[in-house]
Protein backbone atom coordinates (compact mmCIF):
# COMPACT_ATOMS: atom_id res chain seq x y z
CA UNK A 1 0.00 0.00 0.00
CA UNK A 2 1.12 3.34 -0.96
CA UNK A 3 0.37 6.67 -0.59
CA UNK A 4 -2.51 8.91 -1.37
CA UNK A 5 -1.37 12.17 -2.43
CA UNK A 6 -3.46 15.46 -4.07
CA UNK A 7 -3.10 16.64 -7.60
CA UNK A 8 -3.18 20.02 -6.14
CA UNK A 9 1.05 20.43 -5.12
CA UNK A 10 -0.57 23.33 -2.78
CA UNK A 11 -3.19 21.70 -1.08
CA UNK A 12 -0.60 20.99 2.03
CA UNK A 13 -2.93 21.98 4.71
CA UNK A 14 -3.04 19.98 7.96
CA UNK A 15 -7.06 19.16 7.08
CA UNK A 16 -6.23 17.99 3.45
CA UNK A 17 -3.44 15.78 5.04
CA UNK A 18 -5.89 14.21 7.71
CA UNK A 19 -8.25 13.43 4.62
CA UNK A 20 -5.60 11.91 2.54
CA UNK A 21 -4.49 9.42 5.15
CA UNK A 22 -8.60 8.94 5.93
CA UNK A 23 -8.12 7.57 2.48
CA UNK A 24 -4.84 6.04 2.67
CA UNK A 25 -5.71 3.88 6.03
CA UNK A 26 -9.46 2.68 4.17
CA UNK A 27 -7.78 1.32 1.08
CA UNK A 28 -5.53 -0.51 3.37
CA UNK A 29 -8.28 -1.51 5.58
CA UNK A 30 -9.96 -2.76 2.67
CA UNK A 31 -7.53 -4.56 0.86
CA UNK A 32 -6.41 -6.59 4.73
CA UNK A 33 -10.50 -7.84 4.07
CA UNK A 34 -10.53 -8.99 0.85
CA UNK A 35 -7.44 -10.49 1.09
CA UNK A 36 -7.98 -12.64 4.00
CA UNK A 37 -5.22 -15.34 5.57
CA UNK A 38 -3.84 -15.92 1.77
CA UNK A 39 -1.98 -12.15 1.54
CA UNK A 40 -0.21 -9.59 4.24
CA UNK A 41 -0.72 -5.82 3.81
CA UNK A 42 2.54 -3.72 4.12
CA UNK A 43 2.51 -0.28 4.53
CA UNK A 44 5.53 1.56 1.47
CA UNK A 45 5.57 4.65 3.13
CA UNK A 46 6.16 7.79 0.71
CA UNK A 47 6.68 5.16 -2.27
CA UNK A 48 4.31 6.79 -5.16
CA UNK A 49 3.88 5.19 -8.54
CA UNK A 50 3.48 8.51 -10.75
CA UNK A 51 3.07 6.84 -14.51
CA UNK A 52 2.68 2.91 -15.94
CA UNK A 53 6.60 3.37 -16.96
CA UNK A 54 7.52 3.41 -13.26
CA UNK A 55 6.45 -0.99 -13.53
CA UNK A 56 9.48 -1.41 -16.30
CA UNK A 57 10.50 -5.50 -16.19
CA UNK A 58 12.89 -4.17 -13.93
CA UNK A 59 10.95 -2.84 -11.01
CA UNK A 60 8.42 -5.97 -11.43
CA UNK A 61 10.93 -8.25 -11.40
CA UNK A 62 12.47 -6.34 -7.82
CA UNK A 63 8.70 -6.37 -6.51
CA UNK A 64 8.60 -10.11 -7.72
CA UNK A 65 11.75 -11.22 -5.57
CA UNK A 66 9.41 -8.90 -2.31
CA UNK A 67 6.75 -11.63 -2.95
CA UNK A 68 4.38 -8.55 -3.76
CA UNK A 69 1.39 -9.53 -5.84
CA UNK A 70 -0.65 -6.34 -5.89
CA UNK A 71 0.64 -2.47 -5.24
CA UNK A 72 -2.15 -0.01 -4.56
CA UNK A 73 -1.96 3.83 -4.01
CA UNK A 74 -4.36 6.99 -4.63
CA UNK A 75 -4.91 10.57 -6.18
CA UNK A 76 -7.40 12.90 -4.88
CA UNK A 77 -8.11 15.20 -7.98
CA UNK A 78 -11.00 17.38 -6.73
CA UNK A 79 -11.13 17.33 -2.83
CA UNK A 80 -13.95 19.02 -2.18
CA UNK A 81 -16.07 16.27 -4.43
CA UNK A 82 -14.16 13.56 -3.55
CA UNK A 83 -13.26 12.47 -6.87
CA UNK A 84 -10.13 10.86 -7.92
CA UNK A 85 -8.09 7.62 -9.15
CA UNK A 86 -6.83 4.31 -7.51
CA UNK A 87 -3.76 3.24 -9.10
CA UNK A 88 -3.37 -1.06 -9.43
CA UNK A 89 -0.30 -2.87 -10.65
CA UNK A 90 -1.14 -6.58 -10.66
CA UNK A 91 2.18 -8.04 -10.48
CA UNK A 92 1.72 -11.76 -11.39
CA UNK A 93 -0.70 -10.45 -14.71
CA UNK A 94 2.51 -9.06 -16.44
CA UNK A 95 3.03 -11.69 -18.15
CA UNK A 96 -1.04 -11.99 -19.42
CA UNK A 97 -1.16 -8.38 -20.07
CA UNK A 98 1.80 -6.55 -20.18
CA UNK A 99 1.96 -3.81 -17.99
CA UNK A 100 -0.99 -4.80 -16.08
CA UNK A 101 -0.94 -1.47 -14.18
CA UNK A 102 -4.82 0.35 -14.05
CA UNK A 103 -5.85 3.52 -13.06
CA UNK A 104 -9.51 3.62 -11.48
CA UNK A 105 -11.71 6.44 -11.81
CA UNK A 106 -13.63 7.12 -8.08
CA UNK A 107 -16.25 9.60 -8.15
CA UNK A 108 -15.56 9.47 -4.32
CA UNK A 109 -12.52 8.03 -2.99
CA UNK A 110 -14.16 7.91 0.73
CA UNK A 111 -17.10 4.97 -0.90
CA UNK A 112 -16.90 1.66 0.73
CA UNK A 113 -18.98 0.24 -1.49
CA UNK A 114 -16.75 1.07 -5.21
CA UNK A 115 -13.54 0.86 -3.64
CA UNK A 116 -14.57 -2.67 -1.30
CA UNK A 117 -15.59 -3.90 -4.79
CA UNK A 118 -12.52 -2.39 -6.75
CA UNK A 119 -10.00 -4.50 -4.19
CA UNK A 120 -12.27 -8.09 -4.07
CA UNK A 121 -12.01 -7.97 -7.89
CA UNK A 122 -8.29 -7.73 -7.79
CA UNK A 123 -6.98 -8.75 -4.95
CA UNK A 124 -8.31 -12.60 -5.58
CA UNK A 125 -6.86 -12.19 -8.89
CA UNK A 126 -3.56 -11.62 -8.60
CA UNK A 127 -3.74 -14.24 -6.02
CA UNK A 128 -5.09 -17.12 -8.21
CA UNK A 129 -2.44 -16.27 -10.34
CA UNK A 130 0.20 -16.58 -8.35
CA UNK A 131 -0.82 -19.85 -7.23
CA UNK A 132 -1.26 -21.57 -10.46
CA UNK A 133 2.41 -20.03 -11.54
CA UNK A 134 3.41 -21.83 -8.40
CA UNK A 135 2.03 -24.66 -9.49
CA UNK A 136 -0.73 -24.90 -6.49
CA UNK A 137 -3.53 -25.71 -9.10
CA UNK A 138 -6.09 -26.79 -6.58
CA UNK A 139 -5.43 -23.43 -4.31
CA UNK A 140 -5.82 -21.43 -7.52
CA UNK A 141 -8.80 -22.10 -8.60
CA UNK A 142 -11.51 -20.71 -6.72
CA UNK A 143 -9.30 -17.57 -6.22
CA UNK A 144 -9.39 -17.23 -10.06
CA UNK A 145 -13.15 -18.06 -10.39
CA UNK A 146 -14.26 -16.00 -7.40
CA UNK A 147 -11.71 -12.50 -8.92
CA UNK A 148 -13.48 -13.35 -12.32
CA UNK A 149 -17.07 -13.22 -11.23
CA UNK A 150 -16.01 -10.14 -9.16
CA UNK A 151 -13.95 -7.86 -11.83
CA UNK A 152 -16.76 -9.02 -14.98
CA UNK A 153 -19.54 -7.59 -12.58
CA UNK A 154 -17.62 -4.06 -12.10
CA UNK A 155 -16.49 -3.92 -16.56
CA UNK A 156 -20.00 -5.21 -17.55
CA UNK A 157 -23.81 -3.64 -17.67
CA UNK A 158 -24.94 -0.37 -16.79
CA UNK A 159 -23.12 0.29 -14.05
CA UNK A 160 -19.71 -0.64 -15.50
CA UNK A 161 -16.60 1.39 -13.63
CA UNK A 162 -14.25 3.08 -15.52
CA UNK A 163 -13.90 4.05 -19.51
CA UNK A 164 -14.46 2.46 -22.75
CA UNK A 165 -10.55 1.84 -22.82
CA UNK A 166 -10.69 0.70 -19.11
CA UNK A 167 -13.16 -1.76 -19.56
CA UNK A 168 -11.59 -3.23 -22.76
CA UNK A 169 -8.15 -3.78 -21.14
CA UNK A 170 -10.45 -5.43 -18.48
CA UNK A 171 -12.10 -7.48 -20.59
CA UNK A 172 -8.52 -8.96 -22.43
CA UNK A 173 -7.42 -9.75 -19.02
CA UNK A 174 -10.64 -11.82 -18.38
CA UNK A 175 -10.11 -13.99 -21.41
CA UNK A 176 -6.59 -14.94 -20.46
CA UNK A 177 -7.92 -15.33 -16.61
CA UNK A 178 -10.61 -17.91 -18.28
CA UNK A 179 -7.75 -19.69 -20.56
CA UNK A 180 -5.78 -20.01 -17.11
CA UNK A 181 -8.78 -21.12 -15.10
CA UNK A 182 -9.59 -23.83 -17.93
CA UNK A 183 -5.96 -25.25 -17.31
CA UNK A 184 -5.54 -24.68 -13.81
CA UNK A 185 -9.05 -26.95 -13.48
CA UNK A 186 -7.07 -29.53 -15.82
CA UNK A 187 -4.35 -29.97 -14.24
CA UNK A 188 -5.94 -29.95 -10.81
CA UNK A 189 -8.45 -32.59 -11.62
CA UNK A 190 -5.67 -34.74 -11.86
CA UNK A 191 -4.34 -34.19 -8.18
CA UNK A 192 -5.27 -37.24 -5.78
CA UNK A 193 -7.52 -35.58 -3.01
CA UNK A 194 -8.00 -32.42 -5.27
CA UNK A 195 -11.36 -30.10 -3.92
CA UNK A 196 -11.50 -29.71 -7.60
CA UNK A 197 -11.42 -33.25 -9.00
CA UNK A 198 -13.99 -33.80 -6.60
CA UNK A 199 -16.22 -30.81 -8.03
CA UNK A 200 -16.03 -32.68 -11.20
CA UNK A 201 -16.59 -35.90 -10.23
CA UNK A 202 -19.62 -34.92 -8.14
CA UNK A 203 -20.95 -32.85 -11.57
CA UNK A 204 -20.24 -35.68 -14.06
CA UNK A 205 -16.77 -34.69 -15.06
CA UNK A 206 -17.23 -31.33 -15.52
CA UNK A 207 -16.34 -27.92 -13.85
CA UNK A 208 -18.08 -24.73 -13.27
CA UNK A 209 -17.23 -21.70 -11.13
CA UNK A 210 -19.20 -21.02 -8.31
CA UNK A 211 -22.01 -18.82 -8.68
Amino acid sequence: MDEVRSSDSTANSIKMQEKLQSIRKFLSDNLKLSSGEDASVRDCGKRFPNDTQDFDATEFDSLKNLRVVLEVWGVLEDPARGTGKIGFALLPARPLAAPAVYFVPSTNMLSALRQGQQMTAFAPLVLGIRRYQDQHYDEAVPLLCKGTKQLNALVSGASALGDATFRARQQELLVKIKTMTDDAVLKAGNIPGSNVAASKAANGGTFACPE
